[in-house]
C-alpha cells in the first residue's frame, strides 16, 4: 500500500514538473534547394532590420537555412526503407500501420512534415490530408534528403 502511494505521488510530481515547465519555440526552418550569397545578404539585412524593430516589440525567431542535397533515388529508397516504413507501408501507394499512403504528398508538405512533424499551416491547393492524426515524428537529420525520398516515392506511384 505504501509503495503504491509513493509511486502515485511520484507520478503527480512528474506531471506537475512537466506541465509547469515553459517550452521554447524552435527556430523556423527555411527549406531551400540552393542558397545564394545575395539571398543570404538580403536575409541578413532583413534580419537586422527585424531585430531592431523587434527590440521594442516581441522577440523574433531566426530562420535556419538548410541546403538540400541533389536528388538520389537510391539514397531516397534507403532512407524510406530504414526510416519511413516504421509507420508507412513498404509500398508508398498503400496506407501503413500509422501513417497514410505518401504518393499524393507534395514535396513542400513532405519537407515540412519531416522538419517539424506536422502539416504546414497553409496546405497546397488541392492537397487533403489522408488521416485525422496530423502529427508525426520529426526526422531533422533527413531534411536535406527529402527531395530524394520524395523522388523515390513518386517513382513508385501507380
Amino acid at each position: 500500500m505504501a509503495q503504491s502511494i509513493w509511486l502515485l505521488t511520484l507520478g503527480f510530481v512528474y506531471l506537475f514538473v512537466m506541465c509547469s515547465t515553459p517550452r521554447q519555440v524552435p527556430p523556423a526552418i527555411v527549406l531551400s534547394p540552393y542558397v545564394e550569397e545575395s539571398v543570404l545578404a538580403a536575409q541578413s539585412a532583413a534580419a537586422a532590420e527585424a531585430k531592431a524593430k523587434a527590440a521594442a516589440e516581441a522577440p523574433v525567431q531566426e530562420a535556419v537555412i538548410v541546403k538540400m542535397n541533389p536528388v538520389d533515388l537510391e539514397k531516397g529508397k534507403q532512407i524510406y526503407i530504414s526510416t519511413c516504413i516504421r509507420c508507412h507501408n513498404k509500398d508508398p501507394n498503400i496506407k501503413g500501420s500509422i501513417g497514410p499512403e505518401l504518393t499524393d504528398a507534395p514535396l513542400e508538405v513532405m519537407q515540412h512534415k519531416v522538419a517539424s512533424g506536422r502539416y504546414p499551416d497553409v496546405l497546397p491547393e488541392g492537397f487533403v490530408p489522408k488521416r485525422k492524426t496530423k502529427l508525426m515524428t520529426k526526422f531533422t537529420q533527413h531534411i536535406p534528403d527529402v527531395p530524394s525520398i520524395h523522388a523515390y516515392i513518386q517513382s513508385m506511384k501507380r
